[in-house]
């Protein structure tokens, strides 16, 4: 049991020593990929396309609608025409948008 304290204490301060971090292990998979972008962004590695990249793809994700009103509330929801609110946040877990439009009824209901 000794021995492994030593050990440990030897392997930390090594870290400590090198400079390195031991905390990295004590992160989530997520917190190190977000890190990792951060660099890339910093270091000009990190290609991004802007709004309209943005936009084109979530045009895109509509397509897959069907046909019809489905499709056309996506991309309302999307480009937040017609009556779209958007609430939340990305940091909060994402942004919901909602969009009201009127369907017309088939039939009048029976009595």
């Amino acid at each position: 049991m000794a021995f492994s304290r030593i050990a440990s204490g030897v392997l930390l301060s090594g870290c400590v020593a090198l400079g390195a971090s031991y905390s990295f292990a004590q992160t989530s998979p997520s917190e190190r990929e977000a890190a990792a972008a951060a660099q890339a962004k910093r270091q000009g590695k990190l290609p991004t396309k802007g709004d309209e990249q943005y936009l084109q793809n979530a045009l895109k994700r509509c397509e897959r609608q069907p046909e019809g009103t489905a499709r056309d509330a996506c991309v309302k929801r999307v480009t937040d025409a017609g009556d779209t609110t958007t609430r939340g946040s990305v940091e909060g877990g994402g942004k919901i948008r909602t969009n009201t439009m009127q369907v017309p009824a088939t039939e009048a209901p029976k009595k």
